[in-house]
């Protein structure tokens, strides 16, 4: 064991004496070296110097976008302009006289191409913006898509100069700018506002048969022209009121059109003649527009309208009912009486209910709202003029609206409810619920007498001043469970 252990021992020594003793390898050190350097260039283009040591360097790049030059010991690259966002990379080689090679890497950041805003909000008159370039690589160039607006560089400010046309049509347009950079390309939108242009109402409605007048105001930025299309009416114009003259009528009741102008937009006045006081009463569809789920759309019921009121028959097994009304013919007026009117019963399963005119807004939010048993001071109002529908024929319509005041909030009256009450009292304690909802309520008065000669789309029988169509309603669609 001692024998062996020695030998072990001699064998290092031995190993060591040897590597002590080998002093025939010198490491070589690379002549060229770097004492200062920076080798990012920006996106834009430039130059960076780096500082080497080294006899009689020379000097070669990797790549066509970089190039390199030696001014002594100072190694200079320069990158042009990069036409892309992203970055990229190469190398200088440099080459010693004594035959030493060394590699410079050489990085360029990508381009950016950024504007002041993306977005410019225009008049609708001529005028002319300015948008800022907040980064570019290079050369901008601009090329707008509508022959509306001109786009054109000011290299000197950074920015673009657009100028916008005026804008003649009374809505709202927008145009595109292409921004280019090198490769880089981005949109200014150029939004512009409509002309203003607006009628105050398009029904002019004369309630009388004798000759008359009636003004209606419109909203404009460009000058407006009128011309009467009916020889009946003439019309004028003067700032922003337009007036319309009515001969005396010997028709039962007429509707015309003034053409209305400016800029190259037109709208249609409608110019409406009827007596109040004879044409008011008659036979009418009474419209409404069902709010019930699966069941959306128009419906009508049969009316008769007196003075009185609008009596309907909603439920084949219960007498009409009648909505009062407060008629004041000489003023040409007409509405309905106050949420809280009785109107009368109805019944179910041996449980008689007492039903009620209540109002509703039904569209104004998330969730519908009813007047409430505490309201019974507000009524609907009727707006009574003539409308030439596409069968030739001239109906009178009453169009409905009003509010109603709760916790201080007004809501506009958009939906009529049969409201019911177990005991017949209007009181919050009696409420249960909603009958009908009849929203969106309208007259058309039937001229024949029947609806045999309206016109008739997918079962419906009557055509809409809105240009959509109502069905007879039945039993089915417009009962609500009781709540």
């Amino acid at each position: 064991m001692k024998k062996i252990y020695s030998l072990i021992v001699f064998a290092i020594g031995s190993l060591t004496l040897a590597s002590c003793g080998d002093d025939d390898f010198t490491e070589k050190v690379n002549t060229i070296q770097v004492e200062k350097s920076e080798t990012t260039i920006p996106a834009a283009g430039g130059s960076v110097d780096i500082t080497l040591t080294g006899e009689g360097l020379t000097v070669a790049s990797a790549a066509d976008w970089l190039t390199a030059t030696i001014n002594g010991n100072v190694l200079t690259a320069s990158a042009t302009a990069n036409p892309t966002r992203e970055s990229r990379a190469s190398h200088i080689d440099v080459k010693a006289a004594n035959g030493d090679t060394y590699l410079v890497s050489i990085v360029q950041t990508g381009g950016m191409l950024a504007l002041e805003s993306n977005e410019l909000a225009a008049t609708d008159l001529d005028a002319s913006y300015n948008v800022a370039i907040e980064k570019a690589v290079g050369s901008v160039t601009v090329k707008s898509l509508s022959d509306w607006v001109k786009a054109s560089v000011n290299a000197k400010s950074d920015s673009i100069k657009v100028e916008v046309a005026s804008n003649d049509y009374a809505v709202a347009r927008q145009g595109k700018i292409l921004v280019t950079s090198g490769v880089l390309e981005d949109t200014l939108f150029v939004n512009q506002a409509a002309m203003k242009f607006s009628l105050s109402t398009n029904v002019a409605s004369i309630l009388s048969n004798a000759a008359g007048s009636k003004t209606v105001t419109v909203s404009h930025s460009r000058p407006v022209t009128v011309e009467s299309k009916a020889d009946w009416i003439t019309a004028s114009i003067t700032g922003n009121v337009i007036k319309v003259s009515v001969a005396a009528n010997a028709t039962k009741r007429r509707v015309g059109e003034v053409a209305v102008k400016s800029g190259k937009s037109e709208k249609t006045l409608y110019v409406s003649q009827l007596d109040f006081a004879d044409q008011f009463s008659g036979t009418y569809d009474f419209v409404f527009y069902d709010v019930e789920e699966g069941h959306e759309g128009w419906y009508y019921f049969p009316a008769d309208v007196t003075d009185k009121g609008i009596s309907i028959k909603p439920f084949k097994d219960f007498d009409a009912y009648t909505i009062p009304l407060i008629v004041n013919k000489t003023a040409r007026t007409v509405k309905t009486a106050n949420s809280g009117t009785y109107l009368g019963e109805w019944s179910i399963e041996g449980t008689t209910l007492y039903v009620y005119l209540a109002w509703a807004n039904f569209f104004g939010g998330a969730d519908w709202i009813w007047s409430t048993a505490t309201v019974t001071d507000a009524a609907s109002t009727g707006t009574v003029y003539a409308k030439k529908q596409k069968s030739g024929d001239v109906v009178t319509i009453i169009d409905w609206a009003g509010t109603w005041t709760y916790n201080n909030v007004t809501y506009q009256i958009d939906t009529w409810l049969f409201q019911t009450m177990i005991a017949k009292a209007f009181t919050t304690a009696n409420n249960v619920g909603p009958l009908l909802f009849l929203s969106k309520p309208s007259l058309i008065s039937n001229p024949e007498g029947t609806t045999a000669k309206y016109a008739n789309k997918n079962g419906c029988a009557i055509q809409l001043p809105n240009g959509e169509y109502a069905r007879p309603a039945v039993l089915k669609n417009i009962l609500r469970p009781l709540k």
